[in-house]
């Protein structure tokens, strides 16, 4: 073999001395030609041998056109026309999603099996999910798709067998690189530099080498940015970030290496972000049910919790699910949401809580003070008089049926539902409510808050507009909120809590309120 080498670049080096001595025209850099041949190449010239007297004359490069110099010191970037491709036979599938696959790909009843190197065992994609004319076959695809780095390299260096030349040696390096096997390229750079490379070659080997240097140096580092972005997919982001805070303290990357690992705490912590403002709206119901599990609740209880527990509940679970150990880190990030929509890093959608009408009316917004109080019976209407209580006429409580209508009168509206002593008592009502008690209530529930239709309220969302509440009906009896809460579903229950939580506990942002639908983000 080593005979046969030995030969092989004596061979090329007759041609090189033939090519050499071929005549040719050259241009002069003042714009003359002449005619004769390439003698011989020096380091700041070249001897060049005249046709029509025979005799030679010495050119500096200065002298001539630079792409002869270029030409005859064969002087080429080392990186022009590398191949750093290794592939492999196999096939793609392309789904509509945008998502590739690549890899040994079949087609099987209703869609295709891919089998590589993330799915060993292989993974059936519907013929539904698959672009038209998206199974492309018998085409060369990246082998790191189907085998480990240390396979990749292996076949590389296989396909380009036997390896002498600097270059060869230099290239070989550069696929190690691009695989992460740093040491290895190192190796293929010490081979290329005992392989006699030209100049230019040389430096850049030489310069390749410490930049090599550096990153074996840090490929713990490297290593742990893999590892990292590994525990991101499983969605334990926060020990990914603690694995990329650790290994900064150890290994102190700088330049090119730092500005990597910034880049991967920015994409995982935004990641960490966004999977807890997804989570959070998910476990409403699921924590709010479980809290329902537990024995004797009232619902003054439930408020309580609602206002002061659920975000805590939340946040505990969500920490649980990602590996946390830190709740409160959880509600900060889902406080961020608005901020990163904001600067297009996240994109938030309308939810809704909707608990249904069931015997009384804005029970988010609080029940009737009336609850519990039964109307006394209609007496009938006087010949050309006004309604009784409780009557039907054109008179306030007429044939609205008892509608509320904010900015009524509230005694001609209590005596038309029935309640006969709502002048007595110093102009309470029975049970010791006051009129003024109503109306602030009734002003509530329409929306005024003394606040202006523009102005921001819960902690930045748009003030909610006035309600028509004149469609809703007071029931016969109207019971009071533990009442309604004994008698409601456990599903209801938690609907209501969840709508509860989202108007007053100061979580969320409000954007409509309507009859029992609360929409926020």
């Amino acid at each position: 073999m080593r005979l046969f080498f030995t030969l092989a670049i004596c061979a090329l080096t007759l041609v090189a001395i033939s090519g050499l001595a071929r005549a040719e025209q050259i241009r002069l850099s003042d714009g003359r030609y002449l005619q004769g041949e390439v003698a011989e190449v020096k380091e700041d010239g070249f001897v060049f041998k005249l046709t029509d007297t025979g005799g030679k004359v010495f050119l500096r490069w200065s002298q001539v056109d630079a792409g002869l110099k270029k030409r005859l010191t064969n002087d080429k970037d080392p990186d022009e026309g590398l191949n750093l491709e290794v592939m492999v036979p196999g096939a793609r599938l392309e789904l509509i999603d945008g998502t590739i696959y690549e890899g040994n790909i079949t087609q099987v009843g209703g869609g295709y099996k891919v089998v590589n190197r993330d799915f060993a065992k292989g993974r059936t994609i519907a013929d539904a999910d698959v672009v038209e004319e998206g199974y492309i076959t018998d085409i060369m695809i990246d082998a790191s798709s189907m085998m480990v780095e240390s396979e990749v390299l292996k076949l590389a260096e296989d396909e380009r067998s036997p390896l002498e030349t600097a270059r060869q040696f230099y290239e070989m390096a550069r696929i190690a690189d691009n695989l992460g096997l740093y040491m290895e390229a190192k190796d293929f750079v010490t081979l290329a530099l005992a392989a006699g490379p030209d100049a230019k070659l040389e430096a850049r080997l030489t310069a390749y080498d410490a930049t090599l240097d550096e990153l074996i140096r840090q490929k713990g580092l490297l290593t742990a940015l893999a590892g990292a972005r590994q525990l991101a997919k499983k969605k334990k982001f926060q020990t990914a970030l603690d694995v990329l805070t650790n290994a900064k303290n150890e290994y102190k990357p700088t330049e090119t290496v730092l500005a990597k690992w910034d880049l991967t705490y920015a994409e995982i912590d935004l990641q960490f972000t966004a999977f807890v403002v997804t989570e959070w709206y998910k476990q409403m119901r699921p924590v709010t049910r479980t809290k329902l599990k537990e024995k004797g609740l009232t619902i003054s209880d439930c408020i309580s919790w609602a206002r002061r527990e659920i975000d805590n509940m939340i946040s505990a679970k969500i920490a649980e699910l990602v590996g946390s150990t830190t709740a409160d880190d959880m509600k900060k990030r889902f406080i961020q949401r608005f901020n990163l929509e904001a600067e297009g890093k996240l994109r938030l959608t309308m939810k809704k809580a909707s608990f249904g009408e069931t015997g009384f009316y804005q029970i988010v917004g609080g029940h009737l003070p009336i609850n519990g109080k039964k109307p006394e019976p209609a007496t009938p209407t006087p010949p050309g008089g006004r309604p009784g209580p409780g009557g039907s006429g054109s008179g306030p409580g007429g044939d609205r049926s008892g509608s509320v209508v904010p900015g009524e009168d509230i005694g001609d509206f209590l005596k038309s539902q029935g309640f006969q002593d709502s002048e007595n008592k110093g102009g309470e009502l029975p049970g010791g409510i006051k009129p003024e008690d109503i109306r602030d209530f009734l002003k509530k529930i329409a929306g005024d808050d003394s606040k202006s239709d523009g102005e921001k309220k819960d902690g930045g969302a748009p003030a909610i507009g006035k309600q028509d509440i004149s469609h809703l009906k007071v029931p016969a009896t109207v019971p009071t909120l533990q009442e309604w809460w004994d008698g409601a579903s456990s599903t209801t229950k938690a609907k209501w809590l969840e709508a509860y939580y989202a108007r007053y506990a100061g979580t969320m942002r409000v954007f409509e309120l309507d009859d029992w639908n609360v929409k926020f983000k």
